[in-house]
């Protein structure tokens, strides 16, 4: 039964991240997966237990931080002055906005009996994170064409 139960919990949890995948993708223009995706994947595929998919999505969760403040980085040194400070605000009010979600997240999942929410709630913060990575980016490669 457990075993059933893992199974069930890696196909949902991949769906999950097919479609939050397919959406981000269509928004950025992308055809391809983006190679942090891939890795999730392979993570998960190599270690599709509780606690493999947990750490798969805290690593996710990590890497999409790194990018998000490469893009970030990158964005600020292309724009003027008044488009770098709306977009600082933006981004502190997102990290704000971020920590209230995690922290909301994190009360929500913890009410709930079994070990599949623990899963919910990582890959909810690496989704979250990854929106907004992506979103950067693609203000960046639309900066870039013009």
């Amino acid at each position: 039964m457990k075993r059933i139960i893992t199974f069930l919990l890696g196909v949902a949890f991949a769906a999950a991240l097919s479609l939050n995948t397919t959406a981000a993708a269509a928004a950025n223009d992308e055809v391809d997966k983006h190679p942090i995706d891939v890795a999730l994947e392979e993570k998960i595929d190599a270690d599709s237990s509780t606690a493999g998919m947990i750490e798969a999505s805290q690593w996710a969760e990590e890497e999409w931080d790194k990018l998000l403040n490469t893009n970030y980085q990158a964005l600020m040194k292309k724009l003027d002055k008044e488009s770098q400070e709306k977009l600082r605000n933006s981004q502190r009010e997102w990290v704000k906005f971020r920590d209230l979600e995690f922290e909301f997240n994190g009360n929500f999942y913890g009410g709930f009996e079994g070990t599949m929410y623990r899963v919910f709630a990582a890959g909810f913060r690496a989704d979250f994170v990854r929106e907004r990575a992506l979103r950067l980016g693609a203000y960046l490669e639309q900066m870039n064409e013009r």
